[in-house]
C-alpha cells in the first residue's frame, strides 16, 4: 500500500488548521483549501479547558494562545437577581499550563495560520473541492479554481454544512436543530469581571466571559425551536428583548445589557448537531470536527474535540501501519470520547432550558447550589481522560 505522505485538509477553521499543524509536525506534506478569501472562524470567542490546552501545547500554540487569551480557573453561577449560586472549578492544569483559556476565535485562527505556514503548509484560498476520484493508491482532486492535485488522504474539516460529508457520506447526516440558539456579542468589560460568570434566568442563561483589551464576550443562550430569519439591523434589539425576558425585572448587569441595543452587530447562532455513525471515513476520504460530530457548546469542548481529532490522526499516521488500520485505531480512540462529551453537553443544555416558570427556575437554582458542583467534577474527569 502507498505510504500516506501527502494530505489535503478541506477547511481552514479552528479544527482544520490544528490538523494541518499536527500533520506537518509529523513530517507530512499538507495542503489546505478554504472557500473563503481568508481563514476565519464564525463567532466571537471560545474556551479551552485542560484537554484543549494539552492539544494546543502539542501543536506548539500554547504560548501564542496564552498571550492573546484570558486565563480563568473556573466560573461562578448567579441567579438572575445577582445572588451567588455556586463556584465551579476546572480540572487542575498540568504544570506550566493554565486550566482554562478564553480566546478570540479570530485570534486563534491567525496564530494557527502563522504556525501552519511556518511548518510549510500550503494554502489555496477562495476555492473548494469540485471533484474527488479515488483509486487504491490515492485521490485525484480537482479544485473550483481550476487547479488539481493528487493526495494520499483527504480530510474534510468543512464544518456543520460540510460539502465533503454531504457528497461522500450522505445528506442524511446533515445538521439537526438542537432546540436552542446563542446570541453573541463583544462588549466593554465592566470593572471587576475577572473570571467567567454564568447567570441562569428564565429559559436560558447569560455568559459573561472576559477577553483581553478590556473586552468581554456575552453569550445569551435560550430555547428556540423555530429558526426565523432576522433582519441583521434588528438583531441587537431582538437580543436585548430576549435578555430582558430572561432577567425579568432584575437590574443585575443591567448596564451591560443596555449596551446590546446600540451594538453595531450581533452574531446569531442556532444550535445544530451533527452525528455521523461509525466510520468517519470512506476509503481515503475522512471527515473530522464539526463535519462529523458537531455538538452544543455546553462543556466548553466543541472546538477542542476538533483540535483533538487532528492531533490523534497525526499520531496514528506516524505509526508503522496501513491506512485502514490507522483509520480504525483513530475511530477506536475518538468515537467513545466524542460521544460521551456530546451526550453530557446535551444533558446540560436541556437542564438549563427547563426553567421557563417560577417553579422550574427555583428547582434549577436548587440543583445549581447543591448538585451542579458534583456534575461539574464528572465533566472535569471526563475531559481529563487521554484522547
Amino acid at each position: 500500500m502507498t505510504p500516506t505522505r501527502k494530505i489535503l485538509i478541506v477547511g481552514a477553521g479552528i479544527g482544520g488548521l490544528s490538523a494541518a499543524i499536527a500533520l506537518a509536525q509529523a513530517g507530512l506534506e499538507v495542503d489546505v483549501v478554504e472557500i473563503e478569501a481568508a481563514s476565519r472562524a464564525p463567532g466571537v470567542g471560545f474556551g479551552l479547558r485542560t484537554n484543549g490546552m494539552r492539544a494546543i501545547r502539542e501543536l506548539g500554540l500554547l504560548d501564542a494562545c496564552v498571550a492573546i487569551g484570558t486565563v480563568g480557573a473556573g466560573l461562578t453561577y448567579y441567579d438572575n437577581e445577582g445572588n451567588h449560586l455556586c463556584d465551579l472549578y476546572y480540572e487542575e492544569g498540568e504544570e506550566g499550563m493554565p486550566s482554562n483559556l478564553n480566546l478570540s476565535r479570530l485570534g486563534f485562527v491567525e496564530a494557527a495560520t502563522a504556525r501552519a505556514t511556518e511548518l510549510g503548509c500550503r494554502f489555496r484560498m477562495s476555492a473548494t473541492v469540485s471533484s474527488l476520484e479515488q483509486d487504491p493508491d490515492g485521490v485525484d482532486v480537482v479544485f473550483s479554481d481550476g487547479g488539481s492535485g493528487r493526495y494520499d488522504l483527504v480530510i474534510g474539516y468543512d464544518g456543520v454544512n460540510s460539502q465533503i460529508r454531504d457528497e461522500y457520506f450522505g445528506t442524511q447526516y446533515g445538521p439537526t436543530p438542537a432546540g436552542g440558539v446563542a446570541w453573541r456579542i463583544p462588549l466593554p468589560r465592566p470593572e471587576g469581571l475577572e473570571s467567567t460568570m454564568f447567570c441562569q434566568g428564565y429559559g436560558g442563561k447569560f455568559v459573561f466571559a472576559p477577553l483581553p483589551d478590556d473586552l468581554m464576550y456575552i453569550v445569551l443562550t435560550v430555547a428556540e425551536q423555530d429558526r426565523p430569519r432576522y433582519d441583521p439591523a434588528e438583531m441587537p434589539q431582538i437580543m436585548y428583548e430576549r435578555a430582558r425576558a430572561l432577567m425579568g425585572d432584575s437590574t443585575f448587569m443591567a448596564e451591560s445589557i443596555e449596551l446590546i441595543r446600540s451594538a453595531p452587530s450581533v452574531t446569531y447562532s442556532p444550535y445544530s448537531t451533527v452525528w455521523v455513525p461509525y466510520p468517519w471515513f470512506r476509503g481515503r476520504v475522512m471527515i473530522m470536527g464539526d463535519a462529523a460530530h458537531a455538538m452544543v457548546p455546553y462543556l466548553g469542548s466543541g472546538a477542542a474535540m476538533g483540535i483533538e481529532d487532528g492531533v490523534v490522526i497525526a499520531q496514528e499516521l506516524g505509526r508503522d501501519q496501513s491506512l485502514v488500520e490507522t483509520q480504525i485505531r483513530f475511530m477506536a480512540r475518538r468515537l467513545p470520547r466524542v460521544r460521551a462529551v456530546r451526550d453530557r453537553s446535551m444533558e446540560s443544555m436541556y437542564q438549563e432550558f427547563d426553567t421557563l416558570t417560577d417553579e422550574a427556575l427555583q428547582r434549577r437554582y436548587a440543583w445549581l447550589r447543591h448538585d451542579e458542583p458534583i456534575a461539574n467534577e464528572y465533566s472535569n474527569r471526563l475531559l481529563a481522560q487521554p484522547y
